[in-house]
């Protein structure tokens, strides 16, 4: 395990870092988790370095709804994370996570 940083997200403190995440279906794979009770978000250090950043914003997006209190499906947030990388919210987000 590799701890990257912190982010505040909705007045919370999460911990953010790499691991290696393996899905209890082997049918999938898992980019990332979002843990409420332990304000962690963990992405999977064996993507390449565009779908961590990607990741990051996906699980960002579950803990912001989550915190309101809003169900979301998962094809929903692919859309609005993929869209979000493409302009540039991962790397912004990544390099906050470094300082």
């Amino acid at each position: 395990m590799k701890k990257l940083g912190k982010l505040e997200i909705g007045g919370h403190i999460y911990e953010v870092s790499e691991e290696n995440l393996v899905s209890p279906d082997a049918s999938r794979e898992l980019y990332g988790r979002h843990e409420v009770i332990g304000n962690k978000i963990r992405v999977n250090e064996n993507i390449k370095p565009s779908r961590k950043k990607e990741t990051l914003i996906h699980e960002i997006i579950h803990a912001v709804l989550m915190n309101g209190g809003h169900e979301h499906p998962e094809p929903i947030i692919d859309c609005i994370s993929n869209g979000l990388h493409q302009l540039g919210v991962g790397d912004y987000l990544w390099s906050k996570l470094k300082k």
